[in-house]
């Protein structure tokens, strides 16, 4: 039993592991980001709203009946938003749609997700960004109403820019002044193309860009070996359990 337990315990502390990884990453992605746009913006920057570069998709207004465990397409939520920042892959939601889904509803690796809703009273999580950084064991991921997929411009095409400029407490305060509702907190919809932000020259944004790459790159290898983690303990640890694998002491899982 001791084997066993440890078997478990081993892969908790990875996730921990992985998590704390990420956290550190953004933090330092956050890091950058202020140095740049925060302690020294330079003059020749031009000011803008985020309409200019980006262009905002409304969710997919789904029904409870979709729901279901036996799909091989999932749907981001608010759930999949960590009240204190960071994208939480066990918060999909399996679904089977009723109807033919727009090309436009479907969410690709690193899309910005912006949370539109928030059931949380502090408003721990509207007006949140977020890159989908896994599909989890799901072929496809759509995105649900409450939130709102932020896509570059041409002019602009560059996303990870993009994702550190609404990763941050300027764009969270931003949202707070476009927030209503009382049990339910909805987010206009003028409060992305509302947001005001600077944009430097675009050989300094494709350098700034390249920059941020690598942060959320990392990230997302993080999550998906924790999904790699998942997989593993939920087909071992039954068979640990019930004595179908027999692990002598000297075994280590690789």
């Amino acid at each position: 039993m001791r084997i066993r337990y440890n078997t478990y315990n081993n892969k908790n502390h990875l996730f921990y592991k992985n998590r704390q990884i990420n956290d550190n990453l953004e933090q330092q992605a956050q890091a950058l980001f202020k140095a740049w746009f925060v302690d020294n913006p330079k003059p020749n920057w031009s000011e803008t709203t985020f309409s200019e570069v980006a262009n905002f998709i409304g969710g997919y207004s789904y029904k409870g009946e979709e729901l279901t465990d036996s799909s091989n397409i999932a749907m981001v939520t608010i759930k999949n938003f960590g009240r204190n920042g960071g994208f939480k892959a066990d918060g999909f939601k399996g679904i089977a749609p009723f109807v033919k889904l727009k090309e436009c509803h479907y969410a690709n690796l690193f899309d910005i997700l912006v949370a539109h809703t928030d059931l949380t009273q502090n408003a721990d999580v509207i007006g949140n960004a977020e890159l989908l950084l896994t599909y989890g064991r799901y072929d496809s991921i759509i995105f649900s109403m409450d939130l709102v997929k932020v896509l570059p411009k041409n002019n602009f095409p560059y996303r990870f820019l993009l994702a550190a400029m609404l990763k941050n407490k300027i764009f969270k305060g931003h949202c707070l002044g476009y927030v209503n509702g009382t049990t339910v907190l909805h987010l206009s919809k003028k409060a992305l193309p509302n947001f005001e932000v600077k944009i430097p020259p675009k050989a300094e944004a494709k350098t700034m860009n390249d920059a941020f790459a690598p942060y959320y790159q990392r990230m997302a290898e993080v999550l998906q070996e924790n999904d790699r983690l998942i997989h593993l303990r939920d087909t071992l640890l039954p068979k640990l359990m019930s004595g179908e694998f027999n692990i002598n002491a000297k075994s280590r899982l690789q």
